[in-house]
């Protein structure tokens, strides 16, 4: 992974590109700025949602793992961004970011799709293992990863993603976390839960941690389909 992040660094540094431009030239390409206001992700002062977003998008492009670890490293000097406010955004109950990843991939159906329907177009449902570290997360459980059966169940989640396949390429339209077997009663009692108003989207996203994959596959189809 790293060497192919390399030769990407590599192509861009011949170019005159960076990391940095490229996003930010890519977020005005979908008018991000309107998808938030739309989906009514927005913020009343400070750092507008499209700056901490971007620092977000870019981390992984960095090969940075968390934020804590942008932080640690030297490349929190590029940005006078302190990490409350990232972590203030990401834990908001109140902002639908499915509803903003379904218009990301409206507007790159938009932008990049043959208007003619391919014959091959299909909703693809895939689910990933998201391995966490601490039973004191909410919800987390014993998760099932199949490709390493034997190395037995993991700690963390399962993510679903629902995506359509144009003809050439995958789209991201959906997407639900999910929780398997439970942790023991006195470890589940010990977990963190935030206090939230039940009908926020977190509130919502919370009950859907129980629903089964396939029951919730279903549902994401229908309400795209619609």
């Amino acid at each position: 992974m790293q060497q192919n992040i390399d030769e990407v660094k590599n192509v861009l540094n011949q170019n005159g590109y960076s990391i940095h431009t490229i996003i930010c030239d890519v977020m005005k390409q979908f008018n991000f700025a309107t998808l938030c206001w739309k989906c009514g992700i927005t913020k009343q002062s400070g750092f507008s949602v499209t700056e901490i977003l971007t620092l977000m998008i870019i981390l992984p492009l960095m090969c940075i793992k968390s934020i804590n670890a942008f932080y640690g490293s030297k490349f929190h000097e590029v940005t006078k961004m302190k990490k409350d406010v990232i972590y203030r955004l990401k834990n908001s109950e109140r902002f639908p970011w499915r509803r903003l990843l379904y218009g990301v991939a409206k507007k790159f159906q938009k932008l990049c799709s043959n208007p003619e329907v391919q014959d091959n177009t299909a909703f693809i449902v895939d689910d990933t293992i998201d391995v966490r570290v601490g039973d004191n997360i909410e919800n987390v459980s014993y998760v099932h990863d199949h490709p390493t059966n034997n190395k037995g169940p993991k700690l963390g989640f399962n993510d679903l993603v629902l995506g359509f396949f144009d003809g050439k390429s995958i789209t991201p339209l959906d997407l639900s976390i999910h929780k398997e077997k439970d942790l023991p009663r006195d470890k589940r009692k010990k977990q963190y839960k935030k206090e939230c108003s039940k009908n926020s989207n977190g509130a919502k996203r919370r009950k859907e941690c129980d629903i089964d994959k396939i029951t919730n596959s279903l549902a994401q189809v229908s309400s795209k389909m619609a």
